[in-house]
């Protein structure tokens, strides 16, 4: 299934929509005030159910970031110090290990679990939006999770290009 999800639409207080391929509004993810760090939660449209949190870990020398899922830890996201290899570690709390290819800042990649299994693809030229990319979410796979990567590492992605 193929969502699309506006560039830069994130913010602290921002709402923004995750659209399916014939435009139907699916999830919504909003920022949480009065929080330090990015605080993003995506929720079921229809239901209003909570589906993933998104948390900065504030206090990293690289930038960091979990998801909760049903309110439990499910996932840790953070940038690592190196010059060759995969550039972010996905860390499953089931001990699961995700793995980012391709090139994040052409905005182009594939996520994989420790068994080669293709999740999910990211890319830009997905996207039947302006201003858009999509997130192609492969069969029975969860598309919450694979769409909270592809918003963390845009959040990660901002964050450098500011500084």
């Amino acid at each position: 299934m193929r969502y699309h999800l506006r560039e830069h639409a994130w913010g602290l207080t921002d709402t923004f929509t995750v659209r399916d391929d014939a435009g139907n509004a699916v999830f919504e993810i909003h920022g949480k005030f009065f929080h330090v760090g990015d605080n993003l939660v995506m929720r079921d449209l229809y239901s209003g159910q909570e589906l993933v949190h998104i948390k900065q870990r504030v206090i990293s020398l690289r930038p960091s970031y979990d998801i909760f899922r049903n309110g439990e830890h499910w996932a840790n996201v953070h940038e690592q110090f190196r010059f060759f290899g995969e550039r972010f570690k996905v860390q499953g709390d089931n001990g699961m290990v995700f793995h980012i290819d391709g090139d994040l800042w052409a905005w182009n990649f594939a996520i994989s679990d420790d068994a080669g299994n293709l999740l999910g693809r990211v890319g830009r030229e997905f996207s039947l939006f302006h201003e858009s990319y999509g997130v192609d979410v492969a069969n029975g796979v969860d598309a919450p999770f694979i769409i909270a990567l592809a918003v963390v590492l845009e959040m990660v992605k901002d964050h450098q290009e500011d500084h």
